[in-house]
């Protein structure tokens, strides 16, 4: 300050108004120039960093903020979705089950189907065979095929005394014999054939295939059946009436 106001006062003396700025305000005004400018920038180094670390800071706030709405979100989401995942599985698993059922009773029908399909083949071959096999003309032949197309269709059997005995008794193992005198000849009726069956009783008990009432196969058939139902078998209708001799018409 003193080289300052030396070399000041080399200048020329200049007047001054009393409005003038004196020396000692000058000085302060340069210094305060100079420490401003060597100030500022240290100032400025100071306040970056801070900001810096404020902003970081305000951003993180943010990030976290952000994180715990979206995970918020996320786990709303995955309860909501629990109940739904849980009825799929409940309806899932019943789905299961009836089709499980609905595949066991089809098995089963099928099952069932199989053995009848079975049972009927075996019928038709038993029915075949005793087409096929040849019997006597004669009484005893009749008795035995009559007795085997009994069994191939499922019928009861009768013994062949029984059969015997009613075609002997009835009329005297003659399948054309007809009785036109009895009362139910008056009625119209008359008894007919090997073990004297009427018409009418005839066609209700004779099996398909075997409807000729003077066929003596065929007559034994309808009468024996015709005992089944009447007096539980034709053995029991024999032994009832005493065969032979003691004999009583049915």
């Amino acid at each position: 300050m003193r080289r300052i106001k030396h070399n000041l006062g080399r200048l020329p003396q200049v007047r001054m108004g009393h409005h003038r700025m004196p020396d000692a305000v000058l000085g302060i005004g340069l210094a305060g120039a100079i420490a401003v400018g060597t100030l500022l920038p240290v100032t400025q180094a100071f306040a970056g960093p801070a900001s810096h670390r404020t902003d970081a800071a305000a951003v993180t706030t943010a990030d976290t903020q952000d994180a715990n709405r979206d995970g918020g979100q996320a786990a709303s989401r995955s309860e909501a979705r629990e109940p739904v995942q849980q009825d799929q599985q409940a309806a899932d698993q019943a789905k299961q089950a009836a089709d499980q059922q609905a595949a066991e009773q089809a098995a089963q029908q099928q099952a069932a189907e199989q053995a009848k399909q079975a049972a009927d083949q075996q019928a038709a071959e038993q029915a075949a065979a005793a087409a096929k096999k040849t019997y006597p003309n004669n009484l005893d032949g009749w008795i035995q095929e009559a007795r085997d197309v009994l069994a191939a269709n499922g019928q009861h059997v009768p013994s062949a005394k029984a059969m015997r005995a009613a075609a002997i008794a009835e009329s005297s193992g003659n399948p054309n014999a007809q009785n036109n005198w009895d009362s139910n000849a008056k009625k119209g009726t008359p008894s007919i054939g090997l073990t004297q069956v009427i018409m009418p009783t005839f066609k209700v008990y004779a099996l398909p295939g075997h409807t000729d009432i003077r066929n003596p196969v065929d007559n034994l058939i309808a009468s024996s059946r015709y005992c089944d139902a009447r007096y539980g078998n034709m053995d029991n209708m024999a032994a009832a009436r005493g065969y032979g001799a003691n004999w009583r018409g049915y």
